[in-house]
């Protein structure tokens, strides 16, 4: 039995390269991912920083350099005068518009918030949000003034 007879093959025709709805899906778990970090550093009494890398141009030796900054992460949540803690998502810039329009999730505790953002984080990787964040890009690159494909 060779080496090819143990593998899963597929069509590279099925499998493409950029698709604009993995991304926005990926782009959107990765940033409920980050309020999860949020969540349990606050918990934990710690700070989260998130770690972004970034490649850079040494001008004196003309080498490609990586760096890593650290960036705040600004919660999702907040409490109101009653009490009640208030989730908006966001994409980006844009806060999405969840049923009916809302745009703010209504949570009796802030201990419900954990089991919510892994709840949704599972549902934007099931694809249940994609409609909601077609519109959310849609109105980001009609407020930069950008096309599909310049985006």
């Amino acid at each position: 039995m060779g080496v090819l007879d143990k593998l899963t093959l597929t069509d590279t025709a099925k499998s493409k390269g950029y698709d604009p709805i993995r991304v926005r899906r990926r782009k959107l778990a990765a940033a409920i991912q980050d309020q999860l970090g949020l969540l349990s550093a606050e918990a934990e009494g710690g700070v989260y920083r998130k770690t972004v890398r970034h490649r850079v141009r040494d001008l004196e030796t003309d080498v490609l350099v990586e760096t890593e900054q650290q960036r705040r992460v600004s919660p999702w949540w907040w409490t109101d005068d009653n009490g009640m803690t208030n989730l908006a998502i966001r994409y980006g810039s844009t806060v999405l518009k969840l049923k009916g329009g809302k745009t703010t999730v209504v949570l009796k505790s802030h201990d419900e918030l954990s089991g919510i953002l892994a709840g949704l984080k599972t549902d934007v990787l099931a694809g249940r949000f994609d409609e909601v964040l077609a519109q959310a890009a849609a109105e980001l690159r009609e407020r930069f003034g950008t096309e599909e494909g310049q985006a």
